[in-house]
């Protein structure tokens, strides 16, 4: 009977390429390395860019779409001074306190931005403004003047507030729309700050957007109450010089002047 031939063995280890394969391989992950350690990661930048881009996909803009919006960072976009950043995440903590203390946390809204925070007033609880109506509800007053306390806190900053309507028409001798009946509802929250929160009247502006920029469709009345509302942006990083805010729609309006 013949012998089996037992099978010729291959030569032991790795294959021959395998040698330069893994050279390579170690030569790539020490470039990379060395890539990393020669960047700068700003933590701060990182959070916010992450922030804002969980923002975009949970809708947290839907609530102030002229500002963008961020998710509990504690620190605001780069772009001014450290001093400035860290003021502005201390003056929403203090407003969200008063707001509290006041039982006011339905109506009234702290966020930070990326350039400070911003402050949102709506019509619930009998808080903000009635249809139709631009006086600033007696509610408000303690609000508005802890607001003026930040403000003047902080002497740098510039103050913004925003008017909005619901879509109910309205014409009258004192409101021929709804961009006067917005704007003016503006600048009685300005004058108010100016007159009895000694906020320097060049640090303060009015914006009327009339109904052109609803929060919700004006389809109910819970709807219309939520888009009769005032927004306040307090700015800590300042914008470049020129730079206002978007939206066609928009009436501008001097505190000083009349409506």
């Amino acid at each position: 009977m013949a012998r089996k031939k037992k099978p010729k063995e291959g030569p032991k280890g790795a294959p021959a390429y395998m040698s330069t394969w893994g050279d390579m391989c170690t030569l790539l992950l020490c470039f990379f390395v060395m890539l990393l350690a020669m960047s700068t990661i700003d933590p701060t930048k990182f959070r916010v860019a992450a922030s804002s881009f969980q923002n975009a996909l949970s809708g947290v803009l839907e609530s102030f779409p002229s500002v963008l919006i961020t998710k509990d960072v504690f620190i605001p976009r780069m772009g001014g001074d450290a001093q400035n950043k860290r003021m502005a995440v201390d003056a929403a903590t203090k407003m969200r306190e008063k707001i509290k203390q006041e039982n006011l946390e339905d109506a009234v809204k702290v966020q930070v931005t990326e350039t400070g925070i911003a402050i949102q007033i709506e019509d619930k609880g009998g808080v903000g403004f009635e249809s139709g109506r631009a006086d600033v509800n007696p509610k408000l007053y303690g609000v508005l003047k802890d607001l003026a306390n930040v403000v003047n806190a902080a002497p740098s900053t510039q103050v913004r507030v925003e008017g909005h309507t619901d879509n109910v028409p309205i014409h009258n001798a004192q409101f021929p729309s709804n961009w006067e009946l917005s704007s003016a509802r503006a600048l009685n929250v300005v004058r108010y700050m100016a007159a009895d929160g000694d906020v320097d009247p060049s640090r303060l502006s009015a914006i009327g957007y009339g109904e052109y920029r609803p929060r919700a469709p004006n389809t109910t009345a819970e709807n219309r109450k939520a888009n009769r509302r005032i927004e306040i942006y307090v700015d800590y990083v300042q914008k470049k010089d020129g730079e206002m805010p978007k939206g066609s729609n928009a009436t501008y309006a001097d505190p000083g002047s009349g409506y």
